[in-house]
């Protein structure tokens, strides 16, 4: 089990995603790394340099647009899949503070950046079975959370680096981590606090669907805003 809270990082301008994942002690635990050159959507990650996991896609990414994920340990075991989907597909209300009431209230800022099509990403066992998923808090992603925000949503270019979205990751009816973007210019941070139980199992598999969804959601959060 590592020691919580998990800080994460990516360089802001690389070409490809690296993550570096250090723990409550400062110490560098998890390395991933998105390949570029692969038929299929693929993410090696690697503790003390040697392989750890890999996080591949179902599809070919040439011919299809992926949406399975295999997590996979290093001797090729298959921990679970993971899926996206639309947020509108669950009941944030049960586990968002005040979602319903937010919902509304910025509902019309929620139109014109088409946050309605906002993902999240299903955690399943290896024969499709729902276990938990990471989803983010619709709200978060907003523009309005900042200073100046209508003046900021001007500078389409550079918005996107200062919205500080926060994901939960919930197995079962529990919150198990909730992670939160920090605002950051040159490194993209993100800290993962532990919130519930689980075993080194479930660790596994939650640790690597976080990866996964950190690699698309950059990428989304960049697109709404530019």
């Amino acid at each position: 089990m590592y020691q919580y809270p998990l800080t994460i990082t990516f360089p802001a301008f690389s070409v490809s995603p690296k993550i570096t994942v250090k723990d409550a002690s400062g110490a560098a635990i998890l390395n991933a790394a998105k390949k570029l050159i692969s038929s299929k959507e693929e993410i090696a990650v690697t503790a003390n340099g040697q392989p750890a996991y890999t996080i591949i896609s179902q599809e070919n990414r040439i011919t299809d647009i992926p949406s399975h994920w295999d997590v996979k340990t290093a001797d090729g075991r298959t921990l679970g899949v993971v899926d996206d989907d639309r947020l509108s597909a669950i009941d944030t209300s049960k586990f968002i503070p005040n979602s319903a009431s937010a919902r509304a209230a910025n509902i019309g800022i929620h139109r014109a950046l088409n946050l309605h099509s906002v993902k999240m990403y299903w955690i399943n066992d290896t024969t499709g079975k729902h276990l938990g998923f990471v989803a983010p808090d619709q709200k978060s992603l907003v523009a309005m959370q900042l200073p100046l925000g209508e003046l900021m949503h001007k500078l389409p270019g550079l918005l996107f680096r200062f919205i500080t979205p926060c994901y939960y990751v919930r197995l079962g009816e529990e919150t198990m981590m909730v992670m939160q973007k920090k605002r950051t210019f040159f490194t993209d941070t993100y800290v993962l606090e532990a919130r519930g139980k689980f075993t080194d199992a479930d660790e596994s598999l939650l640790i690597n669907s976080v990866f996964l969804a950190l690699v698309y959601e950059r990428q989304r959060l960049k697109d709404l805003y530019s």
